[in-house]
């Protein structure tokens, strides 16, 4: 929803003028509800301010006729003598013209006698208390639970004798008289003072408001509150039409707002919705004619994209021919070819796709140039295509263009094809014989690779049999899937543990004790099995694996090594290093990095043929691996062609001679004087001499009289891996009183050899 242009700018219009209109109908009811109150606040203050003067006109009159009676002469005489008949009917005959709740004498000994009654009662403490402080006492009274407003007089016979009281009974009625002088709906109730004197207002309930005012004590009695109030929402209630006309035209405005937005944006976006199909269109390849009318920005925008569309796709076309053609020869590539392959109806099954090559093409390359050399692809390319068994042609090759025939076509019609092209070709004014051979596959069947490399490899089977036309032997081929797959099991091997490094004891014949080991790789394929480590490196060097390969191996030789000293064999490590990374600096300046501090503690096992490969860059990484506190040792000696001026350039702290002439060494063999003669020449130029391939006592007897230094073999101890590494350390038994070992070193468990 909210991908659409005109939806963000319906949502933007409306939401903005919608704000508004909420904003100003919120104003226009936070006006009339502060207004509300403000009219309800002061109807209840002018409330309360009458109640007030009501309450002090009602005090005067009674205290006039209190007083009045207080001074009747027959009144004071019959309260002296205490006649309570008397007393009690001029009470009840005032009270009663007066209209009083309640009248009654109190006598200076505290009790009373009320109007209409003959019985003498007993004064409460607080209302003697309350008439003795005060002779004209007035105000607030609470008698049986009912509030009363009440005066006294003093009863003076001369002396006084006692006080008469009158008292107006504040009930409902009396409160719903003070409601009807309000202009308002309210409600009035008194809330009488505690026995401390506290008041104590309940809480104001919600949408109510309230007005107070303080009613006085009688005497020194508590006093109480007249409280007032008055619900919100019948205040509002004027205004609450005008309040729900405001809602429906804010509704109603903001629905309209809406609407006007998103036919406004419609509008302003149709243009820019056309750009965006058109746009798309372009990407999925379908060519686009914008036509919009508009004359603004958007009109001169769609104009533009316009003539990009048409521009882009006249580039399209450009680059889709130039991706279909070779550069060099201007005739259809390997691209073209395989897209003519996928476009045959059906299977693709009936037509054979045919590599024709021109033999001995990089001798006349030679003779006449690159570019005399294109020329001659092209025409022979143009012959191919004007052949009538030829449907297309595609260069798939340096020296090879490939060709789609008919099915119908068997091997003697490829070899007449060839006949037909393969007279002289005019290059440059000159004539030049041309020999072709051809390699052919079946479209559809079988298929090992894509159809045009069968054809290539088809080619180059025909050739090393001497075959002109050759049908693509699948067999003979193999299954290439095995490659990626071996490439992938090699990459598991390194995670799961399958491929691990053992180590081989370097036995040193003048100190009789193992100095340092050799680190070897070993592969248990969970498949294949033992993996012959020569192949599986070998492989590792052609498929690119070599560098993350040894990185491991440097790695893992690292942490074991960093095991063997915490079990107090301190030895030192060689790893042996492909000749391809000898070039690599990136990769040698990582294992610099990598081995650290412990550079001194490792040596790496280099060939005098990986030297030869490239010296220069060589010798200088060697420089830098030796600056660095690694060992060099250059191995197999005597395996390749070895070169004395690069063994004296090689700055190698060991040399170690190939097995191949130690296996059969005798004192009297031919090899013996090669091996001694070795020993020398490395002696001289400094290094020390380390002899594979020890498996016999005589051997080893033999080269250490030869000044052999170091001795490795079977004899000393095969691979062991890290544990059993450890435990033969652990159990090393040389006798240290003679030349030779009496026996060799017993390896502690011989499964762990590898």
């Amino acid at each position: 929803m909210f991908r659409h242009l005109k939806t963000k700018l319906t949502l933007a219009y409306g939401g903005l003028l919608g704000l508004i209109l909420l904003a100003v109908a919120g104003l226009v009811f936070a006006s009339v509800t502060h207004t509300a109150r403000v009219n309800v606040r002061a109807e209840l203050q002018a409330t309360a301010a009458v109640y007030e003067r009501l309450w002090q006109v009602n005090e005067s009159q009674l205290a006039d006729n209190a007083d009045i009676m207080s001074r009747d002469f027959g009144f004071r005489e019959a309260v002296a003598t205490q006649d309570a008949d008397t007393i009690a009917s001029a009470l009840e005959n005032l009270r009663s013209r007066l209209d009083l709740s309640r009248a009654f004498v109190v006598f200076d000994d505290g009790r009373a006698l009320e109007a209409g009654e003959t019985r003498m009662l007993d004064t409460p403490a607080s209302i003697m208390d309350a008439v003795r402080n005060d002779d004209h006492a007035s105000g607030l009274i609470a008698i049986s639970g009912v509030q009363y407003q009440a005066v006294s007089a003093p009863i003076r016979a001369p002396t006084r004798v006692g006080w008469v009281i009158f008292a107006s009974r504040l009930d409902t009625a009396e409160l719903h008289q003070l409601e009807s002088l309000s202009a308002i709906k309210l409600t009035a109730s008194i809330v009488p003072a505690d026995a401390e004197g506290n008041i104590t207002l309940p809480p104001v309930a919600s949408g109510m408001m309230r007005a107070t005012t303080q009613l006085d004590g009688f005497g020194a009695l508590p006093a109480g509150e007249l409280v007032l109030n008055y619900p919100l929402t019948a205040a509002m209630a004027p205004f609450r039409p005008m309040l729900v006309a405001i809602a429906l035209l804010a509704f109603g405005g903001l629905c309209l707002l809406v609407i006007g937005s998103w036919l406004i944006s419609r509008t302003l976006t149709r243009p820019i919705t056309r750009l965006d199909e058109a746009t798309r269109q372009i990407a999925s390849g379908v060519p686009v004619d914008l036509n919009v009318e508009s004359v603004d920005e958007i009109g001169r925008l769609a104009q533009s994209f316009s003539v990009m569309a048409r521009e882009v796709e006249l580039r399209e076309q450009s680059i889709l021919k130039m991706s279909l053609t070779d550069t060099e020869t201007l005739l259809p590539n390997r691209r073209a070819l395989q897209q003519a392959i996928d476009d045959l109806p059906g299977s693709n099954d009936g037509f054979l796709c045919v590599a024709i090559g021109i033999d001995r093409l990089p001798r006349i390359m030679t003779a006449i140039g690159q570019s005399a050399t294109n020329e001659l692809m092209a025409s022979l390319g143009a012959r191919l295509q004007q052949h009538e068994w030829v449907h297309k042609t595609g260069i798939i090759a340096s020296d090879a263009i490939g060709v789609l025939v008919s099915m119908a076509a068997d091997l003697d019609v490829i070899a007449q094809i060839l006949n037909d092209v393969s007279h002289p070709v005019s290059v440059s004014g000159e004539m030049i014989d041309i020999e072709l051979s051809a390699g052919c596959c079946e479209i559809g069947k079988y298929a090992i690779l894509n159809p045009v490399d069968e054809a290539v490899v088809a080619l180059q089977q025909g050739r090393a049999r001497r075959e002109r036309v050759h049908m693509f032997d699948r067999e003979s081929y193999g299954d290439p899937s095995g490659t990626l797959s071996l490439m992938s099991d090699m990459v598991s091997g390194l995670s799961d543990g399958s491929i691990f490094l053992a180590y081989q004891p370097k036995y040193d014949l003048r100190r009789r004790n193992v100095h340092s080991v050799e680190a070897l790789l070993r592969w248990d394929h969970p498949v294949k099995g033992r993996m012959q480590t020569e192949k599986f490196v070998k492989f590792a060097e052609e498929t690119g694996h070599i560098r993350p390969l040894s990185q491991w191996v440097i790695s893992r030789a690292k942490a074991d090594r960093e095991v063997m000293v915490a079990e107090g064999n301190d030895l030192k490590i060689a790893l042996n290093i492909s000749g391809r990374l000898l070039t690599d600096t990136a990769f040698l300046d990582w294992a610099i990095v990598e081995l650290g501090d412990a550079c001194h503690q490792f040596c790496f096992e280099v060939t005098e043929t990986a030297v030869i490969e490239d010296p220069t860059v060589a010798l200088a990484n060697i420089q830098r691996l030796r600056a660095a506190g690694i060992e060099i040792s250059i191995d197999d000696y005597g395996s390749g062609l070895s070169s004395l001026s690069y063994l004296k350039q090689i700055p190698a702290q060991e040399l170690k001679i190939d097995k191949a002439f130690i296996l059969s060494l005798t004192s009297k063999s031919s090899d013996a004087l090669l091996v001694k003669s070795t020993i020398d020449l490395a002696h001289s130029l400094g290094m020390t001499v380390t002899v594979e391939g020890i498996e016999t006592l005589e051997v080893l007897q033999i080269v250490k009289a030869m000044g052999a230094d170091v001795a490795q073999g079977y004899y000393i101890a095969r691979p062991l891996t890290l544990s059993a590494m450890l435990e033969f350390m652990s159990r090393q038994d040389m006798p240290a009183d003679t030349n030779m070992p009496a026996s060799p070193p017993s390896l502690v468990n011989k499964k762990s050899a590898l």
